[in-house]
């Protein structure tokens, strides 16, 4: 079993909060943002595939585990939805209605249609590549540039990954246990993800006038775009790529100090932790 804290949090949104919240970083923000409106879909499509791998799951401890992921998961989705209102708030979106139901529905579409062996695979897909990425995420520091609720806010929501990050695994390889079928669902559900939120984040960099305005229209963001690029390619994407080999386990990680002591912080400030 692993020390998955099960934190109830009271981040203090504002009524309105600039989707740009790295200043001077839109593509960057509008990237962070499409994935905040992402997991009010997509974390509770993960609780209802792990709610029905329980029921096949023998060993107790990774019960607990499994149990204790989907406390986490729940607590993580709505506070997206609180940051997504404060978001909205700031400025007119309408495209996002038909994205958002597209992306319901297929979750949707998943739970009902795929076979459990599907669903682990698409959910251990998303939970090896968000690990991967929180690592290199807190080795770049980029949490430190954005506004400080949203540095707060995410830093929180990390860390709960990285507690978290063996478990769709155990459960994966102990229901399922096909390397092959793993790699295949997976970085499938990596690209339908990635998809929409690459979609997405256009579409909202496409309705801030500011892109022109402000961020120096298509040459400004080439020039960011290839700044991201490069620091994506040495600290995440070589991350990503060691998910998908056969000997890949993300028991070979381990939080280091500062990390679990960031842990101990968001436990001291819960409202209530399980």
């Amino acid at each position: 079993m692993h020390d998955i804290t099960v934190r109830q949090m009271a981040f203090e949104f504002p009524e309105e909060m600039d989707p740009v919240v790295i200043p001077g970083e839109p593509e960057e923000s509008y990237g962070i943002v499409a994935v905040s409106l992402l997991l009010p879909y997509l974390e509770p499509y993960m609780i209802r595939t792990m709610k029905l791998a329980k029921k096949e799951i023998t060993d107790p401890e990774l019960v607990k585990d499994l149990e204790a992921f989907n406390g986490q998961e729940g607590q993580h989705f709505r506070q997206h939805i609180r940051c997504n209102d404060a978001i909205r708030n700031w400025g007119e979106f309408p495209g996002l209605r038909a994205l958002e139901e597209e992306l319901d529905a297929d979750y949707r579409r998943f739970s009902e249609t795929k076979s459990l062996r599907w669903n682990l695979a698409y959910a251990e897909g998303f939970e090896a590549f968000i690990s991967a990425t929180a690592i290199g995420t807190f080795e770049i520091g980029v949490l430190r540039d954005m506004h400080p609720v949203m540095d707060q806010f995410l830093s929180w929501h990390l860390i709960e990954e990285l507690e978290q990050h063996t478990v769709t695994f155990d459960v994966f390889s102990q229901i399922v246990g096909s390397y092959p079928y793993r790699l295949l669902v997976g970085t499938w559900g990596q690209w339908h993800m990635l998809r929409w939120l690459g979609r997405t984040a256009k579409y909202l960099m496409s309705a801030d006038p500011r892109m022109e305005t402000e961020f120096g229209g298509a040459a400004g963001a080439k020039e960011r775009n290839r700044t991201l690029s490069r620091r994506a390619m040495k600290h995440q994407l070589p991350r990503i790529l060691k998910t998908y080999l056969p000997w890949y386990t993300p028991h070979d990680y381990s939080m280091t100090g500062d990390l679990k002591q960031m842990a101990a912080d968001y436990t001291e400030m819960a409202v209530h932790t399980s």
